[in-house]
């Protein structure tokens, strides 16, 4: 990324902020009074973040058909091992879940999720950058907070897919890139932040971001709570594993946990209403902390995941593996999120993960990508416990989920015995939320495979294999030179 703007199309989809252009610099005096006109008021902050939110949800790489949250839902479960891919082609899917991870814009998604997460950043960077100092309008400071939070959550996204977990090395890794202003000018060629220097980033923002929330809106917006949420979930990644924990990395997941759980805004959804769940939006529960609102976007991971109904369109080729239909018990009350539908030719994988099928009726759906939601700070709190030798309260809460899945409670478990468990409850609560691979990596846990899929064979993915890893686009590579490629 030799030049930001070269390699960075800003989209006009939320507001023309920058027009990209090697001499930046003449065109400034016109962006300079379209910046001035778009945030003279509190409202024109307001209507940026909107955009941003769009943003976030179909990305700026429209042309390959797969909207930004599609992408960030695929790209963890697809190197997980709670899902088989019937799918047999040479194509972006496939190079995901065979753990290829091409750098060629035409054989993966990282030109497109790359290219998107730094647009946004852009477009959030040029929002924060006008916010003076010492600003008391409370919509401005509200605008502040949810650009502070959105650029924690994108930042987060990527490290997670392109640096070394954090206990390799306590973060000392390449991350990527952090662009945290707006200040561009021809030949910027950021290199690559170290893992623990990304983290650090997206706790302060998330830290910063706190205070500043003034409304009250619904968990399709950033919160407070989205981010104690989050801070929550992004500590237990600094956690450490089961056999070498980082003390005080699992206190704050704990008390960031803690706190959203004792807070009293979020409740579980229990009985029936629990097993419809996704079948309603996140504006209709009180477990959505925040989520990616369905209305932004036309997602398209319902269509890898569930034939449609029209016969004539293609889908479904990506189901619930072997492995993960055999955690679930008989009585198990999430069973309902994985129902009969056969796609033609495929007739032994026959369940498919209905997680994402509000509105779905061909290709597309209308349904919420749910980020953070309260069943999550349960186990978050339950690993950070048994971690810190808690053993009792983990134990409660990983009862409580249990408990909700219409499942028995267990008596006298701990230690390892506990965290295995609670890495299971996990890895059911949270399948095809784009958890997978992740809390295997994390806590120096192998993905293991013990299944064929498509033209791929049973596998063992090791956490330190460089495989686990996405390349970095070749564009990038190439006008950028301090850029390192990973292995």
């Amino acid at each position: 990324m030799r030049n930001i703007c070269g390699a960075l199309l800003m989209t006009s989809t939320s507001f023309g902020l920058l027009s990209c252009n090697k001499e930046l610099d003449k065109l400034r005096p016109h962006n300079v009074i379209f910046e001035e006109k778009q945030f003279d008021t509190p409202a024109g902050y307001s209507k940026a973040v909107l955009g941003i939110y769009s943003l976030i949800s179909t990305g700026s790489e429209a042309s390959i058909g797969v909207g930004y949250t599609d992408m960030q839902i695929f790209l963890s479960e697809a190197k997980g091992n709670t899902i088989r891919a019937n799918d047999a082609q040479i194509n972006r899917n496939t190079d995901a879940f065979d753990y290829i991870n091409s750098s060629n814009r035409d054989l993966s998604y990282t030109y497109a999720y790359w290219r998107s997460s730094y647009n946004a950043l852009l477009h959030i960077n040029k929002v924060l950058a006008h916010v003076k100092e010492g600003e008391s309008n409370p919509v401005i400071l509200q605008a502040k907070a949810e650009s502070l939070f959105l650029r924690a959550y994108i930042y987060f996204n990527l490290v997670r897919l392109y640096g070394k977990p954090f206990y390799q090395g306590k973060g000392n890794a390449l991350g990527v890139m952090l662009v945290v202003n707006d200040e561009f000018a021809p030949g910027l060629a950021p290199k690559r932040a170290s893992v623990a220097e990304v983290y650090e980033q997206v706790m302060a923002d998330l830290r910063n971001a706190i205070p500043l929330f003034k409304q009250k809106k619904t968990s399709s917006y950033a919160s407070s709570m989205a981010a104690e949420a989050l801070l929550s979930r992004v500590a237990l990644y600094r956690g450490g594993t089961f056999s070498s924990p980082d003390k005080d990395a699992n206190q704050l997941a704990f008390e960031h946990a803690d706190k959203v759980i004792r807070q009293g805004d979020f409740q579980l959804v229990g009985g029936d209403a629990f097993k419809s769940y996704y079948d309603t939006d996140n504006l209709k529960n009180t477990e959505d902390i925040f989520a990616i609102n369905g209305e932004f976007m036309n997602g398209i991971i319902a269509n890898f995941l569930k034939m449609p109904a029209q016969i004539n369109y293609s889908g479904g080729l990506y189901r619930p593996s072997p492995y993960f239909l055999s955690l679930l018990e008989a009585k198990d009350a999430r069973r309902a999120f994985y129902v009969e539908n056969v796609t033609p030719g495929f007739p032994e994988d026959h369940l498919a993960c209905n997680k994402y099928n509000i509105g779905y009726a061909s290709l597309y759906s209308r349904s919420p990508y749910r980020y953070l939601r309260l069943g999550e700070m349960y186990l978050n709190r339950a690993e950070a416990l048994v971690k810190l030798g808690r053993d009792t309260e983990a134990l409660a809460d990983v009862n409580r989920i249990r408990r909700r899945a219409g499942l028995d409670e267990i008596q006298n478990l701990a230690g390892e015995a506990l965290f295995k468990e609670i890495m299971k409850q996990r890895k059911i609560e949270l399948a095809f939320e784009g958890h997978a691979s992740y809390d295997e990596f994390r806590n120096g846990l192998s993905m293991e495979r013990n299944y064929d899929s498509g033209k791929s064979s049973a596998m063992t993915v090791l956490p330190t294999d460089t495989k686990i890893l996405m390349k970095i686009p070749d564009e990038e590579m190439a006008n950028n030179p301090n850029l390192e490629q990973n292995p």
